[in-house]
Order: structure tokens, then C-alpha cells, then sequence
């Protein structure tokens, strides 16, 4: 029941993202994800079938959410919070070296694990 920070293994997820899989359960899930400024313009969009809620912790964001009948674009900083429904298209790119985002899934990403 309790993660310790200094035994979480840090996973490479591309050249400039990195994250921590937090508390998790078979239901629920957090994972701190950090960014390096991102060297390209375009947010690559993805999906799963978990429902998401992110939180900016540090830093600011753009992100793209495509529900299949509008694609709505928006900056987010620091405070900022998002829901993403399960199935939903979405992305983001981080502006500046540093950002973290606190995220929740339900159920669990076991493909985090």
C-alpha cells in the first residue's frame, strides 16, 4: 500500500519523457511524468480505453483533445486539470524544459507496469 519514491524505477518513454509509476491498484493508477521542452511543434495524438484526469504540476502544456466532433486545443500551466473520457484522442506538447503532470487512470495501465 505504500510506494516510496527512492524505489520507483524511472521508465524512458521517448527522448524527452520520463515517468514514475506511482500508487497503483487493479482500478486505479497515478504516474509523475516529466518533460524536456519539446523539439517539434506537432502534438501526436493517442488513445486507451482508461478514463484520465491529469494535473499540471509544473510547467506549461499544450494539449489537444479530439472527441471525435471537435478537436479543442489549449494551453495549461501550473494548477490546470484535464479529463480525458476513455477512447478519446488527445496529446499534448510541453513549452519549456521541466514540466511535470501528475496522471490518474482508471482502470490501471497494466502496459505502464
Amino acid at each position: 500500500m505504500f510506494f516510496n519514491d527512492q524505489d520507483i524505477q524511472i521508465d524512458i518513454v521517448d527522448s524527452n519523457t520520463t515517468r514514475k509509476v506511482l500508487a497503483h491498484s487493479d482500478q486505479l493508477m497515478y504516474v509523475k511524468v516529466m518533460f524536456a521542452k519539446a523539439q517539434t511543434g506537432e502534438i501526436l495524438l493517442h488513445k486507451h480505453v482508461h478514463e484520465q484526469v491529469t494535473y499540471v504540476v509544473k510547467g506549461s502544456f499544450k494539449f489537444m483533445i479530439d472527441d471525435g466532433e471537435t478537436k479543442e486545443v489549449q494551453t495549461v500551466k501550473e494548477g490546470d486539470s484535464i479529463h480525458f473520457p476513455s477512447d478519446t484522442l488527445h496529446g499534448c506538447i510541453p513549452l519549456e524544459d521541466g514540466g511535470i503532470l501528475l496522471d490518474a487512470f482508471t482502470p490501471a495501465r497494466a502496459d505502464f507496469l
